[in-house]
């Protein structure tokens, strides 16, 4: 509740934050919404500009450009929380596991972390999804490796500032078993750092899906996605070059609003951000106090 308040103080977090979850209101209902068939081709209608019954134009199938970018925002949120639980679920238990036990575990998972941070991160997704193989499992795998040992070092980092608090020795002479120290003292306290993390990671996320698509690696035709939408557009730039302003318009939109709801949670969730946002208010006001 107070997380909340403090979030809500943020106008701009909260108004991209509405924006961020019609986002993905519009992928939960994409199947319902879509003006027309989405993968449905028509080539006596391709290349058509916008009009009332085609917002965005049609593609060179004739395939309306409206209905494949909800159907892009559903395919490319679908991949893209898949990959980040990826990551998250398999990352933060290795951390808070190695970072709190320590010892030879711990040394051996750092170094292959640290290797895997040495490779650029779309490097590391392409190798990947050669391997796997272009589809959404392979983004899903791709990506959510790629980004595993960030999660693993932060929750790692805040599994070794809590396994030195007194509540955790408290715990241990009381009788707690490992298991429960870890899930409720240690992953409670080390939450905040990981929410924070995982929501600034969302639109790295979104970007590598897309990036991988734009190359051919990822979803394939005729599935729609930003990516691939924005691949297939570029060769239309001078014949219809509205084709580009639906994938674009959506992949900037949602990477701009992620950042600001993960940049807002971050204050919120830490007390000397948040203090440092609120002293300049803090100042103003008590100067216009003391104001004859």
């Amino acid at each position: 509740m107070n997380l909340f308040r403090h979030y809500a103080r943020d106008r701009v977090g909260l108004f991209f934050g509405v924006i961020l979850a019609l986002f993905y209101l519009v992928a939960i209902l994409a199947p319902w919404i879509v003006p027309s068939d989405p993968l449905e081709t028509n080539l006596t209608a391709g290349l058509l500009p916008p009009s009332a019954s085609h917002w965005f134009g049609t593609d060179q199938f004739g395939r309306d450009t409206l209905a494949r970018v909800i159907l892009a925002t559903r395919v490319t949120l679908q991949i893209t929380t898949a990959a980040l639980l990826f990551s998250l679920l398999l990352g933060v238990p290795i951390g808070m596991v190695v970072g709190y036990s320590g010892g030879l575990a711990d040394a051996i998972v750092m170094r292959l972390t640290d290797m895997m941070l040495i490779f650029p991160t779309i490097m590391i997704a392409i190798v990947i999804v050669v391997v796997v193989g272009p589809s959404e499992r392979g983004v899903v795998i791709a990506l959510g490796l790629s980004q595993l040992p960030n999660f693993i070092r932060i929750a790692r980092s805040a599994a070794l500032a809590v396994r030195q608090e007194l509540y955790i020795e408290a715990a241990i002479a009381a009788g707690a078993s490992w298991s429960d120290i870890l899930v409720r003292h240690v992953l409670h306290n080390i939450s905040a750092p990981v929410i924070v993390k995982a929501t600034i990671t969302l639109p790295g996320f979104v970007i590598g899906a897309s990036s991988l698509s734009y190359l051919g690696l990822g979803v394939q035709p005729p599935m729609p996605e930003w990516g691939q939408m924005l691949n297939e557009a570029k060769g239309f730039l001078t014949r219809a070059p509205y084709l580009i302003i639906g994938p674009a318009v959506a992949l900037s939109l949602f990477v701009l609003a992620a950042n600001l709801v993960g940049d807002s949670l971050n204050e919120a969730l830490d007390p000397k951000l948040r203090s440092r946002r609120l002293l300049p208010l803090a100042m103003l006001r008590r100067r216009q106090g003391q104001k004859p």
